[in-house]
């Protein structure tokens, strides 16, 4: 296969050898004194073989190899040095894990940042500053229970409080979300529940550039609150220019995602993107007329960009994607195609470096791609057709974005979300032409709002334009036909599809269509792939004891069917939260009828009892390996044990608390496995 051009270019493997390294010290928890160890070791080395290659005036592979290890102990090393666990000061270190969880502390902490809230929290990251006595660093995750006085909170803002400090909850059904996982990417392990009435004020803040940034956004929204837009218009202003998706309704999320416009909701690339084009649109007659015009657009674009960064709240999408797009401009200023590949790769390098568990990160990997894949493939098509009506251009360069971008990101896209929408095409191709002035638009919005000479007619047209762009993306999520959903799709065929597009495109720039076979090559184990996964999946049976509050669900996953049994009906929105994800994974559909919940289920060999409210287990002839408790049966848990003898308990979220606890210290005296779904998960026998 022919080399891409834009390999040859040093930040690109230097990007990439970081990359493989931070992916080895995160996957390995390698320590900061072996990290430091290994790159003074290939820094060593590197000084060597660059010597011997001096002298010799060639180009030395163990020089090159050399390189590669050098900067992939870079990437261990970076992991290592930001890993807060590895300060002596985190909180982690001060107090002993099983003392944070059964006692409450004195907590002295500031808010760093507002997440979305859900149906009982408020929630914030904090960062805690002190624990009793005891000074400490590191952030936490903290849930405010929600009261009738819609209390806020100010980034910055100093709190004392008494709570236990807990670790995030694992996800309790199979496949499901892993939140704990996602925030400890960004270094919180842990959470506190308080209420508001517990929140002591210190009357103390910490000025950060947050918190500036924070009181910017709170200013803008108090300027348009003045002004008749709706709460639905007021939600999507905050995302599309402020950064803000926390206020938006889960149905007008939901629309977006099943139109393919999630994207138009978060402020990153796209909207960055389309900015800076503007701003070289608008800037070209500077650069004509003087010498040093193309250095004063620059300087201007870039001085746009940061300060759009600030009123969009300096979240970490838009920081990515501003530090991205400044790099872009100044490849795009000097003009060569490789330029442009060396400032997407530095701006990532450097990100990296100041955050290097972003690679990590969804939104990160999906910007770069999109914007790696625009920048690579959209100029080739581009070239393959160019109509001579002006307006067929514009339309034909907006689909080749807009294609080129999806193409770029569908593999993954179906990786994470299992999903796609056909009719995206259609969502894009109408909103992103506009979505430049609509931008523009907003933003001079903002600035008349906020020197109170906002004309109402003004606001009236900018509430109108936003609830056009609502209309046709629920229009768009509307057509259910066309949204194909549960796409089964795994890290396998993710690396393959890749490798199908990577191919096809080369193949087609360098006119090589007789190297077909390079194509075909991954094409075809792609679709061996998926028949030998679909094969896989045909052949996997289970029984599931799901984690079901106030209710006892049992699946029994055979031929790709799951048969369900419960004792209290559960509505379709139920079945979709225990099931959703775990009925994607395995390829399978549910039973169309459900079953009353059985005394005794017997599985491969493994005989369960059901013992539920009436406590009635002397059952004749039956001894069971396991028994699963039920809606809180009153049993004496010792005789049940001396009676039937079983090799495990199962207790299921249709048991009290109290109960579960009890029945977990009576086992762990006994040293009888208790699987208790509510701290443990699903209970799987396969």
């Amino acid at each position: 296969m022919s080399k891409i051009r834009f390999l040859n270019t040093p930040f690109i493997i230097i990007t990439l050898s970081t990359s493989i390294g931070v992916l080895l010290g995160y996957s390995f928890n390698i320590g900061v004194k072996t990290a430091l160890t290994a790159i003074f070791a290939t820094l060593l080395i590197l000084i060597l073989t660059w010597q011997r290659s001096k002298k010799l005036f060639v180009k030395s592979y163990p020089f090159t190899i050399a390189t590669l290890l050098f900067f992939i102990s870079f990437g261990i090393t970076l992991v290592a040095i930001h890993n807060p666990r590895n300060d002596p000061n985190h909180y982690t270190f001060k107090i002993h894990e099983n003392t944070l969880q059964h006692s409450k502390k004195g907590i002295r902490f500031s808010i760093k940042e507002r997440l979305k809230s859900t149906s009982y929290y408020n929630k914030y990251i904090i960062v805690i500053e002190q624990i009793e006595d005891t000074a400490v660093e590191g952030d936490l995750l903290l849930l405010i229970a929600k009261d009738s006085i819609k209390t806020t909170f100010t980034i910055g803002d100093t709190y004392t409080t008494v709570a236990k400090i807990r670790p995030i909850p694992k996800p309790l059904h199979p496949y499901q979300f892993d939140y704990a996982k996602y925030l400890e990417h960004q270094h919180i392990y842990h959470q506190i529940t308080v209420q508001p009435e517990l929140l002591i004020y210190n009357h103390q803040t910490k000025i950060s550039f947050y918190r500036l940034a924070d009181q910017v956004r709170k200013n803008i929204n108090l300027s348009l609150s003045y002004y008749s837009f709706t709460p639905k218009q007021l939600s999507i202003i905050n995302a599309l220019l402020l950064g803000q998706r926390q206020d938006i309704s889960e149905e007008t999320f939901e629309e977006y995602r099943d139109a393919g416009a999630i994207h138009i909701l978060a402020v990153s690339g796209l909207h960055v993107g389309i900015l800076l084009l503007l701003l070289n649109l608008l800037l070209k007659p500077i650069q004509k007329i003087t010498k040093k015009g193309k250095t004063i657009a620059l300087l201007i674009s870039l001085l746009f960009l940061w300060s759009f960064a600030v009123i969009a709240g300096l979240s970490p999408s838009v920081l990515r994607a501003v530090t991205m797009f400044s790099f872009l401009a100044i490849g795009m200023q000097i003009g060569s195609q490789t330029n442009i590949y060396n400032s997407l790769f530095i701006s990532l390098f450097i990100l990296l470096c100041f955050n290097p568990l972003l690679l990590f990160s969804v939104g990160f990997q999906l910007s770069y791609l999109a914007v790696f894949s625009i920048v690579w493939i959209q100029p080739m098509l581009v070239r393959k057709y160019q109509p001579r009506l002006y307006i067929l251009k514009k339309l034909w360069e907006t689909f080749t974005v807009t294609i080129t971008a999806q193409l770029g990101l569908l593999p993954l896209s179906l990786f994470y979300f299992h999903q796609f929408p056909l009719l995206f095409f259609i969502s894009n191709l109408i909103i992103i032409p506009f979505l430049g002035g609509i931008l523009g638009f907003g933003i001079g919005v903002i600035i008349l709002a906020l020197f109170e000479i906002l004309p109402q007619s003004f606001a009236n047209a900018f509430g109108s334009c936003i609830d056009m762009m609502n209309n046709i993306v629920g229009w768009v999520a509307q057509q259910e036909n066309f949204v194909i959903s549960n796409i089964s799709f795994s890290w396998r065929m993710l690396v393959l599809f890749y490798w199908v597009i990577i191919s096809s495109v080369i193949l087609i720039k360098k006119h090589e269509k007789h190297k077909i076979y390079l194509v075909l090559i991954p094409l075809t184990l792609l679709f061996l792939t998926g028949f030998f996964e679909k094969h896989l999946a045909a052949s996997h049976n289970e029984l599931i004891i799901f984690q079901n509050p106030g209710n006892t669900v049992i699946g029994v996953l055979e031929n790709q069917n799951v048969q369900l049994y419960y004792r209290d009906s559960i509505t379709e929105k139920t079945k979709h939260f225990l099931l959703g994800n775990y009925t994607t994974q395995r390829r399978a559909k549910i039973h169309t009828s459900s079953l009353p919940l059985k005394n005794v289920y017997q599985y491969k060999k493994q005989v369960i009892m059901v013992v539920d409210s009436m406590g009635i287990y002397q059952l004749k002839r039956i001894k069971p390996d396991m028994i699963l408790l039920s809606n809180s049966p009153k049993i004496h848990l010792d005789r049940l044990l001396d009676s039937l003898a079983p090799k495990q308990i199962i207790a299921d979220g249709s048991n009290y608390r109290s109960y579960l606890d009890r029945w977990e210290a009576s086992c762990e005296k006994r040293k009888i496995p208790f699987h208790r779904t509510d701290k443990k998960g699903a209970f799987i026998l396969k």
